[in-house]
């Protein structure tokens, strides 16, 4: 079967696969049995180009094969596009359009053959676990990572809960509120909270949200910094209010991303589902799905026209860059992988449109970045020097 295969793989690179064999090789990467001769395929030189692929279903299917074993393999979406349905692998890189999006995969080995030595040597990884901490109403501190599974403590009838996928949740109710916040520093992964109410919060790293254990009274209200999404649970009779500063959003029962982060220009709310106003001194802007509000100062500016995706990206795994700058992407990175950033020089108004996982090293995104020419880094300790 390991010969089918690898003859119904070269028929498909010549685009020469009949309808019958379309459907055995399908059926074959379904399996899941053939990681191992797909990822030979992409270490050899496959310097032939495709120009007959119009079946994104197969693609689709070998490149989730090729995700199975992320530490091999990591996925990253090109700078530049490429014509749709052409295929070219060569020097370890596979590219592979789906969807009308083109996609790279940067073989593990490869990378290390290219990449300086230095900066291998002095790798950063990704966060490889979660760092977060709740500060009680008494001003005790509970470390996550280090807790053990189960009731971590009880506040005023409210049980604060740690399940066993790290997950916070807090059961019960009270007639007393007392205030919590729960704490994401820089460098470390998502966290999700789940409040007494049942509405869900993520997390992102360098972030903080502060919340009653228990929601009493004719509203629920709690405060951000950083990013989060939230997932509210619905309760017309008990609006749901996130605030940031003078900012205020309101909501009954919706899903919806924060970013508030100080270092930012702008703060963004974007909505998913449902609806939300959103209040600064004395503007008011209504959301629809598929709209972002920025909050600047006084202003608050709509915005129709959002990608989705690369708002929910952190959220999914992904770091995903769609014009942003170098010192955008640059305050991203230096969160997640808890960093210094330096700058050597102007940095260049080069604007990147891309994305990796964020679970690859450092170096990974930055090989992702240097494509562009327009930029290069050196990774001193946890110092990253961004050079043009």
């Amino acid at each position: 079967m390991v010969t089918i295969f690898k003859e119904l793989l070269e028929k498909y690179k010549c685009g020469n696969l009949s309808l019958l064999e379309k459907k055995e090789f399908s059926s074959m990467l379904k399996s899941g049995l053939y990681e191992k001769e797909l990822e030979e395929a992409i270490d050899t030189d496959w310097n032939t180009d495709l120009k007959n692929l119009s079946d994104p279903e197969t693609l689709e299917l070998i490149y989730q094969q090729i995700l199975i074993s992320k530490d091999k393999i990591a996925k990253v979406v090109p700078i530049k596009k490429v014509n749709p349905f052409r295929w070219k692998v060569a020097a370890a890189i596979l590219i592979i359009t789906l969807g009308g999006g083109t996609y790279f995969f940067f073989n593990k080995s490869h990378t290390h053959q290219i990449a300086d030595t230095k900066n291998i040597l002095n790798d950063i990884k990704a966060p490889a676990s979660n760092k977060a901490m709740i500060t009680l109403g008494n001003g005790k501190q509970i470390l996550l990572d280090s807790a053990a599974d189960g009731t971590l403590a009880t506040e005023k009838d409210v049980n604060i809960i740690k399940q066993g996928d790290g997950q916070i949740v807090y059961k019960g109710s009270a007639s007393e509120v007392s205030y919590n916040t729960l704490t994401n520093p820089r460098g470390s992964k998502v966290i999700n909270l789940t409040l007494a109410d049942g509405s869900k919060v993520w997390l992102n790293a360098e972030s903080s949200l502060k919340y009653p254990t228990a929601f009493i009274g004719n509203e629920r209200k709690v405060e951000i910094t950083g990013e989060a999404y939230f997932k509210i649970a619905h309760n017309p009779a008990m609006p749901f209010k996130v605030k940031k500063d003078e900012a205020e959003i309101t909501v009954l029962g919706t899903h919806f991303n924060v970013n508030a982060y100080t270092d930012e220009v702008d703060m963004k709310v974007t909505l998913l589902e449902g609806s939300v106003r959103i209040t600064k001194t004395n503007n008011v802007q209504m959301l629809l799905p598929g709209q972002q509000a920025s909050i600047n100062e006084n202003k608050i500016t709509l915005n129709k026209n959002v990608d989705l995706e690369q708002v929910m990206a952190w959220k999914n795994g992904r770091f995903q860059f769609e014009g942003a700058n170098i010192k955008e992407v640059m305050r991203e990175i230096s969160r997640w992988y808890n960093v210094e950033v330096v700058y050597e020089g102007k940095p260049d108004e080069q604007h990147f449109r891309g994305g990796v996982s964020r679970d690859v090293e450092a170096s990974k995104v930055f090989k992702m970045l240097e494509t562009t020419g327009a930029v290069h880094f050196k990774i001193e300790g946890n110092k990253i020097v961004v050079m043009p």
